[in-house]
């Protein structure tokens, strides 16, 4: 048997309204913009699936480093131009990106 419900987890009530969604800060930094340069594209999203909208006008090969929050989550690459599909990589690292100033415990004193 099933344990009941919490009221965390209940259905909403019939006529009420659902929370809105909270944006997160996203950053695509590439090392290369196509003329060698480093570019970061920052914009706000409520999930990060939104950075493949965003990286789609990029041109294919250059890859991405995508952090959410200034937290790294994935590399990102666009394979094809013609037949585009995307390659993921897990991304690991100390965050270095933070949309304010963010202590670390290796910056306490």
């Amino acid at each position: 048997m099933s344990p009941p419900l919490s009221d965390e987890s209940a259905a909403p009530a019939p006529g009420a309204h659902p929370a809105p969604l909270q944006k997160s800060t996203l950053v695509l930094h590439y090392d290369d913009d196509g003329i060698g340069l480093e570019k970061r594209l920052f914009f706000e999203a409520a999930t990060p699936a939104a950075a493949l909208e965003i990286a789609a006008g990029e041109a294919a090969g250059r890859h991405a480093r995508l952090f959410v929050d200034g937290r790294p989550l994935c590399s990102v690459v666009k394979a094809d131009e013609d037949h585009p599909f995307w390659v993921i990589a897990v991304s690991a690292g100390r965050p270095i990106y933070a949309p304010t100033p963010t202590l670390l415990p290796e910056d306490l004193p």
